[in-house]
């Protein structure tokens, strides 16, 4: 989408968990290994650019519990470290991908930006860690910093290892196998297609705001069983869910209130979920074929 809308774009990545490389460097695009944790390589890597859109972090809730101080290194002190380099290298604008695990179980909904943050994960704290040290990096040294909180992306090119939901249930039901729901399924969440995160981040680094905090997600809240309903609806195959016990610290319902991404950064979804889950279904129907 960056090439598209005729940027010249460099990516930074230790190549560990990384995905979708070989589609970039057919696209052309310059790909350096550099790990977050080295200072040293990212302020190499951050020369001559204009603006650093932050995607590298750990992202998983189970995994953050066991090795916290992991994700403290690579997505606490990786931010910092971006920030750092971005500041020494004369980059003028860092958009940072967080997340709605900052927080936690919501008081009210939808949840607006100015809503209480209290992480209830390891890797949640650590992405809120990052967004402090973004809005430091703002008043301190001027850096131009957009924060911007991901809630459930789903879409193609997901990893594997820590696909989300809707790619879960849909590897099972493309097998006639029944979706596994964690709990009663009437849990809520609020998913937003892959290609309308991306064109948030490109509206941020398009933006002329110089700081802000920003809810990217459709704006809708749908339980987990309706999902896997309608994934086995538009599949064409009636599955019928399974139900194993409720993961521990699992939030009960998370929706997003879009109004100031929409104001500020003319953010609007543009693919619904009934799309998404099409184009997704399709896919998976064409590779199991």
């Amino acid at each position: 989408m960056l090439l598209e809308e005729g940027f010249q774009v460099r990516v930074v990545d230790n190549l560990v968990r990384a995905g979708m490389l070989e589609e970039a460097r057919e696209l052309g695009v310059e790909i350096l290994r550099v790990d977050v944790r080295s200072y040293k390589s990212l302020l190499e890597a951050f020369r001559g650019a204009e603006s650093v859109i932050h995607l590298a972090a750990l992202i998983s809730v189970e995994e953050s519990a066991s090795k916290p101080m992991l994700y403290n290194e690579v997505n606490t002190v990786g931010t910092l470290n971006v920030l750092k380099a971005s500041l020494e290298a004369g980059v003028g604008r860092v958009v940072y991908a967080s997340s709605a695990a900052v927080y936690g179980e919501p008081r009210s909904l939808p949840v607006r930006e100015d809503h209480p943050t209290k992480p209830l994960s390891v890797y949640g704290a650590s992405k809120l860690a990052g967004e402090s040290y973004c809005t430091a990096f703002h008043s301190t040294y001027g850096v131009e910093t957009l924060v911007l909180r991901y809630f459930n992306v789903y879409g193609p090119g997901q990893n594997v290892e820590y696909a989300g939901v809707i790619q879960k249930f849909i590897d099972r039901v493309s097998v006639g196998k029944p979706p596994i729901i964690f709990g009663d399924g009437s849990q809520t969440r609020d998913f937003i297609h892959v290609l309308d995160v991306a064109r948030a981040n490109v509206n941020a680094v398009r933006s002329k705001v110089k700081h802000g905090i920003f809810n990217i997600a459709s704006g809708r809240e749908i339980s987990i069983r309706e999902l896997a309903d309608l994934i086995s609806k538009i599949s064409g195959r009636k599955v019928e869910p399974s139900y194993t016990e409720p993961r521990p610290g699992d939030i009960k319902r998370s929706w997003a209130d879009i109004s100031k991404a929409a104001e500020v950064l003319g953010f609007k979804p543009e693919i619904s979920l009934e799309k998404g889950l099409h184009l997704m279904l399709e896919g998976n129907l064409q590779d199991e074929g």
